[in-house]
C-alpha cells in the first residue's frame, strides 16, 4: 500500500481517538449532552474531515468541490437501485425470522415501533455514519486502492480499515466482555467486511457515491431498529451478509478480481 493510503488511515485513527477523547471529558466532566453530541456527530465524520483537510497536498491540481462533483457525476441506475433496497430489506426480514426460530422471541420484542423513532432513527443514522464516512473510506480510499489492487482486495483492505476504526466503541458502545466481546468483535468485522465488498461491488456497477452511501445507512438503520440481544443479531446479520458478499463475488468474478476494471 502507498505511504499516502497509509498517512491517511493513520491520521483519521488518530483523529478518532481524539474526538473519543473529547467526548469522555465533555460527558464525564463537563455534563453537557449538546456538546457531546455534536463530537459524537463529528467523530463519524473524521475518515472525511482527514481526508478535506489534506487534499490540497495529495490533489494539487484539482479543488474540493469538482473532486467531490465528479463523485456523484455518473448517473443513477434506479434498478440497480431497487435490487439494493430489496436485497436489504430481504436480509433484515430473514435474519428477524432466524432469530425469532431460533430463540423464540416474539417479533415485537426484535425491532423498535414507535414510527416517531423510526423515523428519527433513519435520519440521525444517515448524518452519523454514511454521509460522514463514504466521501472518506470510498470516495477517496477505496478508489485510490483500485489503482493498485482487484476490486474484492480492495474492499478488504478498506473493510479491516474501517472496521478496526470502530474499535473504541467495541469497549465504550458494548456491556460485553471477556469471550463474548471476542465473539462480538469477530462478528463485527465480519460483517462489516462482508458490507465493504457488497458496497464495492455495487459502486463498481454504477460509480456513483449514493451507491456506497444507501447500502451503508441501509446497514446500519436495519441493525440501529432490531432491539433484541447483539449477540443473537450480529451472528445471523453477519452470516446473511458474508453469504450475499460471497455470492456477489461468483456472479461478478470478472469484475471482482481484474485489477482495473
Amino acid at each position: 500500500m502507498r505511504p499516502l493510503l497509509k498517512k491517511y488511515i493513520f491520521w483519521t485513527y488518530v483523529l478518532f481517538f481524539v474526538f473519543i477523547i473529547l467526548i469522555g471529558f465533555t460527558m464525564l466532566l463537563l455534563k453537557n449532552q449538546f456538546i457531546s453530541e455534536l463530537l459524537i456527530v463529528l467523530s463519524a465524520w473524521t475518515s472525511t474531515i482527514v481526508f478535506l483537510c489534506l487534499f490540497q497536498k495529495w490533489y494539487p491540481h484539482c479543488n474540493r468541490k469538482d473532486f467531490i462533483k465528479s463523485l456523484f457525476q455518473q448517473k443513477i441506475n434506479m434498478m440497480l437501485i431497487i435490487w439494493i433496497i430489496l436485497l436489504q430489506c430481504t436480509l433484515f426480514i430473514i435474519t428477524i425470522a432466524t432469530i425469532k426460530m431460533i430463540w423464540n422471541v416474539p417479533i415485537f420484542e426484535l425491532i423498535e415501533t414507535s414510527w416517531t423513532t423510526l423515523l428519527i432513527m433513519f435520519g440521525y443514522n444517515l448524518i452519523l455514519g454514511p454521509l460522514g464516512e463514504e466521501l472518506g473510506w470510498r470516495g477517496f480510499l477505496f478508489n485510490e486502492l483500485r489503482k493498485d489492487f482487484n476490486l474484492v482486495k480492495s474492499a478488504i483492505i478498506v473493510g479491516v480499515a474501517w472496521g478496526f476504526w470502530h474499535a473504541p466503541l467495541w469497549l465504550i458502545a458494548s456491556d460485553l466482555t471477556g469471550v463474548q466481546l471476542l465473539q462480538y468483535i469477530i462478528y463485527f468485522l465480519i460483517s462489516i467486511i462482508s458490507v465493504s465488498i457488497i458496497i464495492s461491488v455495487f459502486y463498481s456497477l454504477n460509480h456513483n457515491l449514493l451507491i456506497p452511501i444507501l447500502i451503508h445507512q441501509l446497514f446500519n438503520y436495519f441493525m440501529a431498529i432490531q432491539t433484541g440481544y447483539i449477540l443473537h443479531i450480529l451472528p445471523i446479520t453477519s452470516f446473511f451478509y458474508l453469504l450475499l458478499a460471497v455470492l456477489l463475488i461468483i456472479i461478478h468474478h470478472k469484475k471482482c478480481f481484474d485489477k482495473r476494471t
